[in-house]
């Protein structure tokens, strides 16, 4: 405790209104050191003090070619950094999409990350003109820090994000809007961060040693040729000053663009079908289901055995037996997510599948509503969202992310959605678990029979009295013989 309690403390004084004095006073230090040391040398082409810097500074200030010198070099900076972003972020989705570009660019990316900055600087200089050398170069040092940090957040993508797009029917572009960008989201704030520290010093070495006309770089070696060394001494300080607000400027930005809940809708698909509000769009077709000897293992480890099993059309069939012996296994080959070693799965009509996962899988950056809304979007508050979030007891819900809610609540949000897709094949993996009878209940009586009618559906339970209960609804309970 007291431990916990000194940190705090310590926390308190780094962050609190006396850090601003405590800096300022550091930074008095050392210029009166500063001061000191010039005193010393006696020579201000040496070593000009803080006010021979100022004066210099002061007398640039007021001509408009110093204003230029600025300008072009946080242009050419900005330049660069939109330029390397954009090359990055396109040659990671393609490293990412096709193994080949990934092999191709990894030379490159790996030379130009180990490459000295001035190596690059004196070659570009035989092959541009002067203005754009540092644009060129700034290019080839941030590219690989960009490309490196989207391909990372690519690779990290969780599968079950990319599972979830297949099963609510996602096109490639929604899939890149709704789930790739946001899900790399971090990984470009640390991109761009990182770049935006290294694109100051890469530009304005390239500016010293290929002379463009207007240039902070540029203006530092004249200084050097014609021994103004105030003058030299006052562009560093501009430079320096420039460099930390842009570098703190970037990642205070990069520091708002966070998750947040929002009120409205950005999954838009095309307009929901009128429904009833407490009931679901009819779904013609609902197939019967044939899994015929199926087998599969992971590894060493035999989870489905020469398995035949028949769902029966438009009919409830609750699938039992211990954990760990395959039945999540059977419903991902239904659904197509696995590939059996050996057998068939076999649909008598054309299976529209809804799957409820045994994880949410709830899409952090996006509300609740729109998590509903993901598997058949459509306008914005639609009154099928809206009621079923109603039944399922969590409308109040519908503007926070996943975040803000409980496990029961986020599992809710998941069954939701489940139950929102145009389907004609529902897979409930565990429907109920973690909710307490009396919700279970409550929940059962408002939306079971509306939202399964006319529906095959596949019910994984480890409960027997939901299995009976649910399934003799629909006259069907079948409880597999061979261990699932």
């Amino acid at each position: 405790m007291i431990y916990i309690m000194f940190g705090n403390k310590e926390k308190k004084n780094a962050d609190g209104p006396g850090a601003g004095l405590r800096m300022a006073l550091v930074g008095l230090l050392w210029l009166a050191l500063w001061q000191a040391a010039a005193a010393a040398v006696g020579n201000g082409l040496l070593l000009p003090g803080p006010v021979d810097t100022v004066r210099a500074l002061a007398a640039l200030a007021v001509t408009g070619e110093f204003y230029m010198n600025i300008g072009w070099t946080v242009f050419r900076c900005l330049l660069a950094m939109v330029l390397s972003f954009a090359a990055g972020v396109l040659c990671a989705g393609a490293a990412y999409r096709w193994s080949a570009v990934k092999s191709i660019l990894s030379l490159p990316v790996a030379f130009f990350k180990a490459v000295p900055v001035m190596a690059i600087v004196i070659y570009v200089i035989l092959l541009a003109d002067s203005d754009w050398v540092a644009v060129i170069v700034c290019f080839f040092m941030c590219f690989p820090i960009v490309y490196a940090n989207i391909l990372a957040g690519l690779e990290a993508m969780p599968e079950e994000y990319l599972e979830l797009a297949g099963i609510c029917g996602l096109g490639k572009w929604q899939i890149i809007r709704l789930i790739y960008a946001p899900g790399i989201l971090p990984h470009i704030k640390s991109a761009v961060s990182l770049i935006a520290g290294i694109s100051w010093k890469a530009v304005v070495a390239a500016e010293v040693l290929s002379i463009p006309k207007y240039s902070l770089g540029y203006e530092m070696l004249n200084s050097k040729y014609y021994l103004e060394t105030a003058n030299l001494f006052a562009y560093i300080v501009v430079i320096v000053v420039l460099s930390l607000a842009f570098e703190k400027l970037i990642k205070a930005s990069m520091s708002r663009i966070e998750w947040h809940g929002y009120e409205g809708s950005k999954v838009e698909r095309g307009t929901v079908p009128d429904v009833d509000e407490t009931g679901t769009d009819s779904v013609d077709g609902a197939p019967a289901v044939v899994c015929r000897n199926v087998s599969k293992s992971f590894d060493d480890k035999l989870v489905l055995d020469d398995l035949t099993i028949n769902f029966e059309a438009g009919c409830v069939t609750a699938v039992m037996g211990p954990s760990g012996e395959g039945k999540t296994t059977l419903a991902r080959i239904i659904a197509g997510l696995e590939t059996a070693d050996e057998g068939v799965t076999e649909f008598s009509e054309p299976a529209r599948i809804s799957f409820l996962f045994q994880e949410d899988r709830l899409l952090p950056w996006l509300n609740i509503y729109d998590n509903i809304a993901l598997a058949k979007g459509g306008a914005e508050c639609s009154a099928r969202v809206r009621a079923l979030a109603e039944r399922l007891e969590i409308g109040d819900t519908l503007w926070q992310l996943p975040a803000a809610l409980s496990g029961g609540m986020k599992h809710r949000a998941a069954l939701a959605r489940t139950f929102n897709a145009d389907s004609n094949l529902l897979i409930l993996d565990e429907p109920f678990r973690g909710l307490d009878e009396a919700l279970k209940e409550r929940i059962v009586n408002k939306l079971w029979e509306s939202e399964t009618a006319g529906k095959t559906v596949i019910l994984i339970t480890h409960n027997k009295d939901d299995a009976a209960k649910l399934g003799t609804m629909f006259s069907s309970v079948i409880t597999s013989q061979n261990g699932d």
